[in-house]
């Protein structure tokens, strides 16, 4: 009887605390000149292009200092060797949980309610030739 009580108290939890995962649609992002991004987007990509360019890492970034906003990656491997397919970015905003399927280029910057990133990573010698794209996050308006 102990072992079911325990057994329905564990389903109970596991169902409840199941986190909504908003995803993020790329067929919906506008295209983006570089010389017609917002102007803080712009700064922030111009000022810091060689540590763009040099990072092993994704950087994220949110113009808004009062949004909580945080990053991280992840995919599954599709064989021993580890090539990854089912690749997805994922961005914590304000406690929601966004994801972004595929490859896409960092730095993933927020800005007034929109991520902007780059088709893939920057290099110092291409970064205002390249295209960028915004996404929508209506919920952080």
């Amino acid at each position: 009887m102990k072992i079911h009580l325990i057994l329905a108290l564990l389903l109970l939890f596991t169902v409840s605390c199941k986190e909504k995962v908003y995803d993020l649609d790329i067929s919906k992002a506008e295209k983006v000149a570089f010389r017609d991004l917002p102007a803080q987007v712009n700064q922030f990509v111009s000022n810091n292009i060689d540590s763009i360019a040099n990072s092993q890492k994704d950087i994220y970034y949110s113009t808004d200092k009062s949004i909580e906003y945080t990053y991280g990656r992840g995919g599954v491997a599709n064989n021993w060797l580890g090539s990854v397919n089912s690749n997805y970015h994922h961005f914590f905003i304000d406690g929601a949980h966004f994801r972004l399927k595929g490859n896409r280029g960092h730095p993933f910057i927020l800005h007034e309610g929109y991520l902007y990133f780059c088709d893939l990573n920057l290099y110092v010698d291409d970064y205002t030739s390249r295209p960028y794209y915004k996404i929508d996050i209506p919920m952080i308006r």
